[in-house]
């Protein structure tokens, strides 16, 4: 179960991964805060830095990184089902909303590698599975 602490940073991580408003946690001051993506390009959590535009105070956001376990199978096929509907699939471990990239694939069949930024999570996709061909 999580601390309120824990659940106030992941909000804060999930605001950031999703462009969202930021404000000063700092009491009294409130003010806006200019966020910055510091996460290297091939690093499987995000990493954030938010600065306070009124009080200039630094906030450091990032996930924590956690890999089992991994994702079955009936995670991965409602991630993707609520992916094709245009809902915002979740990881089943942390709520965190998932990335899906589109891959190039030469046999012109869909590919996905699914993410999540939070707890570093990952994985790739064909679609449709070969189950749902049968």
């Amino acid at each position: 179960m999580k601390t309120d602490q824990e659940r106030e940073a992941h909000r804060r991580f999930v605001q950031a991964l999703q462009h969202e408003h930021l404000t000063c946690s700092k009491p009294g001051c409130g003010g806006p805060m200019d966020v910055v993506d510091l996460t290297p390009h091939n690093a499987r959590i995000k990493t954030y830095e938010a600065t306070c535009e009124r009080c200039q105070s630094v906030e450091k956001i990032t996930g924590k990184e956690e890999h089992s376990p991994s994702w079955d199978v009936a995670s991965l096929t409602m991630m993707a089902e609520m992916h094709l509907l245009h809902d915002q699939p979740t990881c089943p471990f942390d709520d965190t909303p998932i990335t899906f990239i589109s891959m190039p694939n030469p046999r012109r069949k869909a590919r996905y590698r699914l993410c999540c930024f939070y707890c570093g999570r990952h994985t790739e996709m064909n679609w449709p599975p070969p189950e749902a061909k049968r």
